[in-house]
């Protein structure tokens, strides 16, 4: 009896067919765990994995974001291992870097996640070091002592590296102190290894709110009402950045795979208490574009990136 008991079992499950079993999807982050964009990517997994099952996020930091990239770019086509991607990995790099083993062409959008500005931040100990109060201040300070203060920023090639270099060419130079992920440089900003950042407001947020960071302003045209500060442009400098990052599959995933995917998570990330913690984590809530309009949106950016490092390059 339960040898033949057995052997219809066993039988049954041959027969399963393989989109009826339990399967498994990847959340690859480019990053270190700890910073937005890993936060994005659980809160993401976590309100999927009812429909996908099992949802795994690995962080795969190194090589400014390529490690990551390229693990996505040689997995299967069938929406099932995603990446998040970000300025840094899907415009700038490939706008800085001709050696890198991936290209943003390798890639099917899915679906942005979010858009948030940066914003200029110091500690209250280092401003009283300097004598400064405000961003007019330390925009004045630098000026009359170009290369002394150092600015760290989460790596090369993503928005606080921009800025610096956006700085730089408006006659403020400071040194670039890349670090790995925003966590790091915005420890290294609160222990007093560095002096300054522009930091995804997402990871700042917690330290502004606690005292240890003082946001002294926004990096976008367009001032984002919840943040108590001036943006640059206001005051004269020229800068009009933010940090966006979203999910990408590998290259020729089916629009109807990514379109289905997109529509679970934008059911997903609407239920309420999903919606405000993401909002939290993210500065700013989900900005949701589909497989489509996420694809002009990376097109877009990357001409405007191409034309802000032609400018800085010259």
């Amino acid at each position: 009896m339960l040898s033949r008991r057995l052997f219809t079992l066993s039988l049954l499950a041959a027969s399963t067919p393989l989109w009826a079993k339990p399967q498994r999807m990847r959340i690859v982050v480019p990053y270190p765990a700890g910073g937005p964009l890993d936060a994005a990517a659980r809160i993401t997994a976590e309100s999927i994995k009812s429909r996908y099952g099992r949802v795994i996020v690995e962080n795969r930091a190194g090589a400014a974001g390529a490690r990551a990239m390229l693990e996505v770019k040689n997995a299967a086509s069938d929406g099932m291992t995603l990446a998040v991607g970000a300025l840094a990995t899907l415009v700038v790099n490939p706008l800085l870097f001709n050696d890198l083993p991936y290209s943003p062409k390798d890639f099917s959008a899915v679906c942005l996640l979010s858009d948030v500005p940066n914003v200029l931040v110091m500690s209250p100990k280092t401003m009283q070091r300097l004598g400064v109060h405000d961003a007019k201040d330390v925009i004045q300070y630098i000026r009359r002592n170009p290369g002394k203060l150092n600015c760290a920023s989460g790596g090369t090639g993503s928005a606080g590296h921009i800025l610096n270099a956006l700085f730089a060419a408006q006659g403020l130079n400071t040194i670039h102190v890349p670090y790995a992920g925003a966590m790091a440089a915005q420890l290294s900003v609160l222990s007093g290894e560095t002096d300054l950042m522009f930091d995804n407001y997402a990871s700042a947020r917690t330290a502004i709110a606690d005292g240890r960071l003082r946001v002294l302003a926004q990096t976008r045209n367009e001032a984002d009402s919840d943040i108590k500060a001036p943006t640059l442009t206001s005051i004269g400098i020229d800068c009009d950045i933010s940090t966006w990052f979203g999910l990408i599959a590998p290259k020729n995933t089916p629009l109807e795979v990514r379109q289905t995917l997109f529509a679970d998570i934008q059911s997903a990330l609407s239920v309420t208490a999903t919606a405000e913690k993401f909002a939290q984590i993210s500065g700013g809530g989900a900005k949701l574009l589909g497989p489509e309009a996420f694809e002009k949106w990376i097109a877009a950016e990357q001409v405007k990136y191409a034309s802000i490092l032609k400018t800085l390059s010259k």
